[in-house]
């Protein structure tokens, strides 16, 4: 049972929750507490402290981010000695992704050494030679899909990166994360479980929030 538990996202203003206010905010069961809404980048979580987290989930939001290697390094710094990371992302084969390939570690450290930030788009003409719009009905036409992209760092609709099971754990291992479980869930799900050691203490947890677009 989780007694606790907070949320982040990037901006007050979102394609997928609408409206968002910092503080004692976020409501995820009626019966507890709400619990801190914080809009930060996920890259930049400095106001939040830590090992304070007992495990830290991230819902369809790391393929968005830029630099996914900086970002988990913060959700790392935010668990406990004993955290968990509880890690989701989509498998390219079932969605619009699947045209493109899957990006290699070696790309995630390059961008990681380069400092990349949420404004990047690099990715951008791999991704409109390869998106598939039928997969992607809320993106609209390529007219319209295009000059979303370009706004990319107002609306964080972009996959950045491809993710296999693979990637996955590699990326994880490579923070030095000891990875648990990693399997590829139905419909279009890679579930990933990481640890820094063994899990012995009562649930604190942050959520990252979903920024899966609509329509797969």
């Amino acid at each position: 049972m989780v007694g606790n538990l907070d949320n982040c996202n990037f901006g007050a203003s979102t394609v997928w929750e609408g409206s968002l206010q910092q503080g004692k905010t976020f409501v995820f069961d009626p019966a507890k507490p709400a619990g801190q809404q914080y809009l930060a980048e996920t890259t930049a979580l400095g106001q939040l402290p830590s090992a304070a987290y007992d495990f830290v989930l991230s819902s369809h939001m790391l393929e968005h981010t830029a630099n996914p290697i900086l970002a988990l390094l913060e959700w790392k710094r935010l668990l406990t000695d004993h955290g968990t990371l509880v890690l989701l992302l989509p498998d390219r084969r079932y969605t619009f992704d699947h045209r493109r390939p899957v990006t290699t570690l070696a790309h995630l450290i390059d961008d990681f050494k380069a400092g990349r930030g949420e404004d990047d788009l690099t990715h951008l003409e791999e991704i409109l030679a390869l998106h598939d719009l039928k997969r992607d009905p809320d993106a609209g036409d390529m007219k319209a899909f295009k000059v979303r992209s370009l706004r990319n760092v107002e609306n964080r609709c972009l996959h950045h990166h491809v993710f296999d099971v693979r990637l996955a754990r590699e990326l994880v291992e490579h923070i030095g994360m000891t990875v648990h479980a990693a399997e590829e869930i139905r419909p279009h799900h890679i579930l990933l479980l990481a640890q820094n050691k063994v899990l012995n203490a009562p649930p604190q947890a942050l959520i990252l929030e979903e920024t899966r677009p609509r329509g797969w």
